[in-house]
């Protein structure tokens, strides 16, 4: 009989992450992933929070963590130094001391889809959940030529490289047969033919969508397996939005409700003890706008989205003025939009961990690291 032993490592939770929210996602100056710890870590037990302060790194340290997921950064840039002198160092060195890593998952986690937005929409009960702003300029079609019994093996190894995914579909390809001709010079090793020898091949373009971020990956993932000495293929920069990411949520509720009702109905849903507002309370909405956090740069997309409020966060006063009379908009706080994606954090991480077949516990914080009250 044989008895395998699987061992969930802090490498593993990276490597799911970056299929849910990967790096290439996130703002260019955002400090995303591994903060703290060792990628070969065996995990069992994870801690998810929105910040990292000293209270949650003590829950973590009692509960005997191995790893604590957050949202939000401890590092947004690099330390000159690490030590006790200062909070940040103190947790540091505490994780460090306790065998604990730090992995954020920050701005790729409001760009994904089922981040940060999407789980604000469904806190708020909305349906038809898409995204606000899809994301632009982000992919590219690479066009490549194989001989027609290796389409197969080199379409596979482009979409195990990230390749060919629109939406809720994966391995997306366009093929077509035609002819290809090639003369090698006196060094070369044609795959078909002779060298010196005007060639004719049968031949299929193959075409695959992917992030142009992963587009390096992808290419030498498809040379590894492609027969040809010289390999000819084509990196097309594309004007397509992307549904895979993007700014932003936009769903609609079951019933247009008023929104007096909408305002208790959010204050409930995100545990809020006020919100700040602009509109009239007795009018009625359906179409809702959201973004998780500080989003109230996009305004004008939720009013060309034509939604009938915009729940947001860090809205300034200004703002408040742009919206009036155009669209209904929400301040709701900034923990109170983004908190209810620890949820579905820890709902993902269990699915995952119960396909592998792993025992890792998973458990959202105790601890409420909003730092703003009202009286």
């Amino acid at each position: 009989m044989c008895i395998v032993t699987l061992r969930m490592t802090v490498a593993d939770i990276e490597e799911f992450f970056n299929d849910w929210a990967p790096r290439w996602t996130a703002w260019e100056r955002d400090n995303v992933g591994l903060q703290v710890g060792d990628r070969s870590r065996r995990v069992k037990r994870i801690l998810v929070a929105l910040d990292v302060t000293p209270e949650i790194v003590g829950e973590a340290i009692a509960k005997k963590a191995e790893l604590i997921v957050s949202h939000h950064p401890l590092l947004f840039r690099p330390p000159s130094s690490i030590t006790s002198s200062d909070a940040v160092g103190r947790m540091v060195l505490a994780m460090t001391e306790n065998k604990i890593a730090l992995f954020s998952a920050h701005t790729n986690l409001d760009f994904a889809r089922e981040g940060v937005s999407f789980s604000l929409a469904r806190a708020l009960g909305l349906e038809k959940i898409r995204f606000l702003v899809p994301l632009k300029d982000s992919l590219v079609k690479i066009a490549v030529f194989v001989p027609e019994a290796h389409v197969e093996s080199v379409s596979n190894a482009m979409a195990t490289a990230g390749a060919g995914v629109i939406g809720n579909y994966s391995s997306c390809a366009f093929r077509v047969k035609g002819t290809g001709t090639f003369r090698g010079s006196e060094e070369a090793k044609p795959f078909a033919g002779k060298a010196q020898h005007l060639e004719t091949v049968e031949e299929f373009r193959l075409e695959m969508i992917a992030p142009r971020a992963k587009s390096n990956e992808v290419i030498a993932a498809m040379k590894l397996v492609h027969p040809y000495e010289e390999v000819a293929y084509d990196i097309y920069t594309l004007e397509n939005t992307n549904p895979n990411f993007g700014m932003g949520a936009l769903g609609e509720l079951r019933q247009p409700t008023a929104l007096r009702s909408f305002l208790t109905r959010t204050k409930k849903a995100l545990s809020a003890e006020s919100v700040r507002f602009v509109g009239d309370v007795r009018h009625r909405v359906r179409k809702v706008a959201v973004v998780g956090g500080s989003g109230s740069d996009l305004l004008n997309e939720a009013v060309a989205a034509k939604a009938d409020v915009f729940v947001t966060a860090d809205v300034r006063y200004h703002t408040f003025h742009d919206a009036k009379g155009r669209i209904a908009l929400v301040d709701a706080g900034h923990w109170e939009t983004e908190h209810p994606v620890l949820s579905t954090i820890e709902s993902r991480l269990h699915e995952m961990i119960q396909r592998r077949g792993e025992t890792v516990r998973v458990s959202v914080t105790d601890y409420s690291t909003n730092p703003t009250h009202c009286l």
